[in-house]
């Protein structure tokens, strides 16, 4: 499997990611004719004048172009009524990749930093294949990379190269990373980033969400519409059915041993682990966040429809 996906499933290389061209279309349920150069894209504007798009039909006011004039509603109503367009506008998308220590964890097919990226790309190949430019944030433990709005190929080409490049420096944990501060402040950056009226695509495990984040998160939400896709490995929600085994689990300086294969131990996790889930999902809910999970442990193509919802 890992070879048709073109990855190895811990390290990350633009081949894979650039495999994801051939899916711009896969789950859109029509195809979309790519703008030329210097035309718009497919979101509608706020602006309203002839255009694209059919908006409204408002009674004729002194000005209004002829042309426009809607004569069946002017014949059935006895009034002149004139036709509304909205223009369609290219919409930015901007993408917020968590690649820090806590996402260089895999039990099965990939990591979920992998799987992150994966998810980034193939949205943002669709995106640009609508006619939408391309921008994000991409974090890890040391340094953050921006990519501002580009549309067509070469945005997401430049997009696909900091997402490989930051994964490629991060996942070694040190005594700064993995933190809520780290997560809080890139969130930050993304809200002085985001232009109002963006689409915004937050892709991280959210292990360090806090109330503390609550701020900036409901201030990008508040003109901006935001999804979170959750990235999950099926051991953070469920240790294996194992026979009874003593193991030792180490983090830096904490020790932890426990017995795998014991029912209670297994039960208890799940809940716990469970609940966690449950908390996090609710922080994004209270900031007007709408949320899905993307398994790890399977390969994208198979889980479409969750990012499609």
């Amino acid at each position: 499997m890992l070879q048709s996906m073109h990855c190895d499933g811990h390290q990350l290389s633009l081949t894979e990611l650039l495999h994801y061209r051939h899916y711009r279309t896969l789950g859109t349920g029509k195809k979309y004719r790519v703008p030329a150069r210097g035309r718009g894209g497919n979101q509608l504007s706020k602006t309203k004048g002839r255009g694209m798009e059919f908006d409204e039909v408002r009674h004729y006011q002194s000005g209004d172009d002829i042309r426009a004039i809607d004569w069946r509603v002017t014949a059935r109503t006895g009034h002149t009524h004139t036709k509304l367009y909205r223009e369609e506008k290219e919409r930015p998308i901007f993408f917020f990749v968590d690649v820090s220590p806590s996402m260089y964890f895999g039990s099965r097919l990939l990591f979920k930093s992998v799987q992150a990226a994966h998810i980034a790309a193939a949205q943002a190949w669709q995106a640009a294949y609508r006619g939408d430019r391309v921008a994000g944030l991409v974090f890890n433990q040391h340094q953050h990379f921006e990519v501002k709005p580009m549309g067509r190929d070469k945005g997401v080409l430049r997009f696909v190269h900091q997402l490989v490049q930051a994964h490629q420096h991060g996942g070694q944990s040190d005594s700064h990373s993995g933190t809520t501060e780290l997560f809080n402040t890139n969130l930050q950056r993304l809200r002085h980033l985001v232009k109002t009226g963006a689409q915004v695509v937050l892709i991280s495990d959210f292990h360090h969400l806090a109330e503390s984040s609550l701020r900036d998160l409901r201030a990008i939400s508040q003109h901006n519409a935001v999804r979170a896709v959750i990235v999950q490995d099926p051991m953070e929600l469920q240790l294996p059915e194992v026979s009874a085994t003593r193991v030792q689990a180490v983090d830096d300086d904490f020790v932890r041993e426990f017995w795998l294969g014991d029912k209670r131990t297994n039960a208890l996790y799940a809940q716990q682990a469970g609940d966690w889930l449950q908390t996090r999902k609710d922080l994004l809910k209270q900031a007007r966040i709408s949320s899905c999970e993307i398994d790890a442990s399977l390969p994208l193509s198979a889980q479409w429809a969750e990012l499609s919802r």
